[in-house]
């Protein structure tokens, strides 16, 4: 696994690179908890991002490599395949970057090792 970069890697050292799972579901199909009275039914949902458990969630996935995401997204699909969504979500493992330098180098510490346990398992 090659590791992302890290806040002083860049020319502005205030940039973080992280590796995120997003997911895109018709807005009917998410779970009741994260519908939102503004969406229609049919729109797309696109800020949409995995938890370390595997669950639906609006927070930020932050993971310290690609291929753990690559890997995390792959055992997504499995799991997928018994929710109501299963069928019409598109998910997406992309490497983004941020200024937020704590809230992600934490969250890519605490995630990372969250979803190596799940995948352990």
């Amino acid at each position: 696994m090659t590791a992302l970069r890290k806040a002083g890697d860049f020319p502005n050292k205030a940039v973080v690179e992280y590796a995120t799972v997003q997911v895109e579901i018709p807005h009917r199909l998410i779970p009741v908890n994260l519908r939102n009275e503004f969406y229609e039914d049919d729109d797309l949902v696109k800020d949409l991002f995995v938890s370390p458990t595997g669950r639906l969630s609006y927070k930020t996935l932050y993971l310290d490599s690609e291929a753990l995401a690559q890997q995390f997204a792959a055992s997504l699909v499995e799991l997928f395949k018994n929710r109501p969504y299963r069928n019409h979500y598109k998910m997406a493992v992309t490497v983004e970057r941020t200024t937020m330098t704590v809230t992600a180098t934490k969250g890519k510490i605490k995630h990372s090792a969250l979803v190596a346990s799940y995948l352990a398992r």
